[in-house]
């Protein structure tokens, strides 16, 4: 442990044997906190390391899901490969995975093997879709999920048709929500004193997803089968002479600055304009019409004049524009890390966490296999051996 690390996490040890993006996020988060956490990778290694391309299993999820760990390779199917996770276990605080359920009890590492090494151990399990149930076993990726659970529905396009947001959306926000369970479950734990037992906590995409939406879900049950009204009126995306813009009017007096900004102060004058609630009863129409005005300048023009005028807009980026953005540039939202095998790449700081310019890299798979087993007390000899065994692999 790092006597100078003053993050909330430091001396907490977590061992990740997840896979994907859900599982690995959770326990970057823990990491990016002050956690030592220790992905532990099968054989072929995690199989989000050949998704998406990239270089010596190096892609951007491995990379994002990754910063700040070290790799051990180790063959779980073996007997051999068993016991060394449970001597892992032992000296872990929390220990992650999101393998299908009966996956981990078939391999004798399930919640009731690692606590009887160790009680205190805070025991996670992403699945897609719960433990139990006719969905159980499906399997679960990001697009499944949002198909589901109606995200498609909600990102439909203007022509009404379902898609999927082109982000990870129901990964994210469930390691979001299990980082935060790990959270409570220390506190629970810690606050009990030396004899506190640990817990399992079990969370699954479909759930995580449907507590994301729960303002829109209770929406859709106040409105099932009549109109429902939008949130704000004008509001949407809509093209400039160079760009496009996102704009909304959610006070009375944005909506008065955005007449103003347009030179269309009769809007204010005219009854069916006169609050929010008419405004939303007829959407098609003001959109059209604040479309045809917004096509008339520039995006530095509006934006200009929508800042005059206090009303909420922002120009559409990219990421490398945003990267270049001067609020996020004074703010230092964004890092830099030294990652072979590409050399310096950005990546935004975690909320809350200290913003140094600087971030630890993602591992190779098995990149630190020989280091952790030495702190486990094994000899070169034994480790010689385990990997002419190929039950640990070490990265060249």
């Amino acid at each position: 442990m790092n006597n100078t690390d003053n993050r909330p996490y430091a001396g907490l040890n977590v061992l990740d044997m997840s896979q994907g993006v859900a599982g690995p996020t959770c326990a970057v988060l823990l990491g990016h906190q002050g956690a030592n956490v220790i992905k532990i990778e099968p054989p072929t290694g995690d199989w989000i390391r050949y998704i998406g391309g990239g270089q010596e299993g190096m892609s951007a999820l491995a990379i994002s899901g990754n910063i700040g760990k070290r790799s051990i390779c180790v063959d779980a199917a073996k007997s051999a490969g068993r016991d060394l996770i449970l001597k892992m276990a032992e000296r872990a605080d929390v220990f992650v995975q999101n393998f299908r359920p009966g996956v981990m009890k078939k391999l004798g590492l399930d919640y009731a093997a690692l606590a009887a090494v160790n009680p205190q151990l805070i025991y996670v399990s992403i699945t897609g879709f719960g433990d139990s149930g006719p969905d159980a076993n499906k399997a679960a990726t990001d697009s499944v999920v949002q198909a589901m659970s109606g995200m498609c529905v909600a990102n439909r396009n203007p022509a009404g048709l379902p898609q999927r947001i082109g982000i990870l959306v129901p990964d994210n926000v469930t390691a979001l929500f299990a980082a935060q369970c790990v959270g409570t479950a220390l506190y629970a734990r810690d606050r009990r004193g030396g004899t506190a037992r640990g817990r399992h906590l079990e969370i699954s995409l479909a759930e995580c997803c449907a507590a994301f939406q729960a303002g829109p879900i209770v929406d859709d049950f106040l409105f099932s089968g009549q109109f429902q009204p939008p949130l704000t009126v004008p509001s949407g995306v809509f093209a400039t002479k160079d760009g496009y813009m996102v704009i909304g009017t959610v006070q009375p007096a944005m909506w008065e600055g955005l007449c103003r900004s347009f030179s269309r102060e009769d809007w204010l004058e005219e009854p069916r304009y006169a609050t929010s609630a008419l405004r939303g009863q007829i959407p098609e129409e003001i959109n059209s019409n604040v479309a045809k005005i917004m096509v008339e300048r520039t995006t530095q023009e509006w934006s200009v004049l929508f800042q005059k005028n206090d009303v909420l807009f922002a120009p559409v980026r990219t990421y490398a524009e945003m990267r270049d953005d001067e609020q996020m540039r004074h703010m230092g939202y964004f890092a830099e890390t030294d990652q072979a095998p590409y050399g310096k790449l950005p990546l935004p700081h975690y909320p809350g966490t200290e913003r140094t310019g600087k971030m630890p890299a993602a591992p190779h798979m098995g990149e630190h296999s020989r280091e952790i087993l030495a702190e486990l007390g094994y000899g070169a000899e034994d480790i010689a051996g385990m990997e002419r065994d190929k039950l640990v692999i070490q990265a060249a």
